[in-house]
């Protein structure tokens, strides 16, 4: 069988089987390279468990494996759209429906869904929040049940995104190491075998950092980084 270029970065990258051996430990990095030819690094969490809150991650603190900047910031520094930390609900009549996507972590691992337009921030399920404890906000769903989702904006970004490949024991970050078009991204992720995909604030916001698994050392990440300062909460794996 003849494999296309990008399928074959893909199989040098995570093997043959698709995905990365049971068990990894720590963060795995990789390179992938994507149908469009845009190349990109996989954060890998394997045993990391996730974390999300309004407290930026100490760089000192060797625990944290990796931070990016998450949901989108308000003009007035707060979050966009309704979100959760350990069950306690915030912006509950904030909710964004234009941001059809969310992501939930529980017992240190995420799930992304569709919102249906807020639809499915009822009653019942703000309530199930807190009795779950569950950390929760709103962002763009960029790649739905493997199709990649529409976007009229044609700008072009660095792109980063949270991703749960066909594997659903394989998750992590893929960043875009050129500034690409939502198209090119979404279409990237599905052709790479991602089942769904959740944006990561970007642009101004886009710094971010890892620890680096041989090294040790903090590697910083994003190739704006100019409004770091007004980023408002951070998605981070740690030990």
């Amino acid at each position: 069988m003849v494999f296309p270029l990008y399928v074959i970065s893909i199989l040098l990258a995570i093997g043959l089987s698709g995905a990365m051996p049971a068990g990894a430990e720590g963060l795995s990095i990789c390179r992938l390279k994507g149908e469009s030819g845009t190349h990109y690094s996989y954060y890998r969490k394997n045993d990391l468990a996730v974390g999300w809150g309004l407290k930026r991650p100490d760089r000192g603190d060797k625990a944290v494996i990796l931070s990016i900047p998450a949901a989108f910031t308000t003009t007035s520094g707060g979050v966009v759209g309704i979100y959760a930390v350990n069950g306690k609900v915030h912006n509950r009549r904030a909710i964004s429906k234009p941001i059809g996507g969310a992501l939930i972590i529980e017992d240190g691992d995420f799930k992304i869904f569709p919102t249906l337009k807020g639809a499915v921030f009822n009653d019942a399920f703000v309530s199930s929040l807190k009795k779950r404890k569950a950390t929760l906000f709103q962002q763009f769903q960029i790649v739905v049940d493997g199709k990649p989702a529409s976007f009229k904006d044609k700008k072009l970004y660095q792109m980063r995104a949270l991703v749960q490949f066909k594997d659903k024991g394989d998750k992590g970050v893929i960043e875009s190491k050129e500034e690409i078009s939502f198209l090119t991204f979404n279409r990237d992720l599905a052709g790479l075998g991602v089942v769904n995909a959740l944006y990561t604030d970007m642009g101004a916001w886009d710094e971010g950092w890892y620890r680096d698994p041989e090294k040790g050392r903090i590697v910083t990440i994003g190739n704006d980084r100019s409004a770091t300062e007004k980023q408002s909460n951070w998605l981070y794996f740690y030990k």
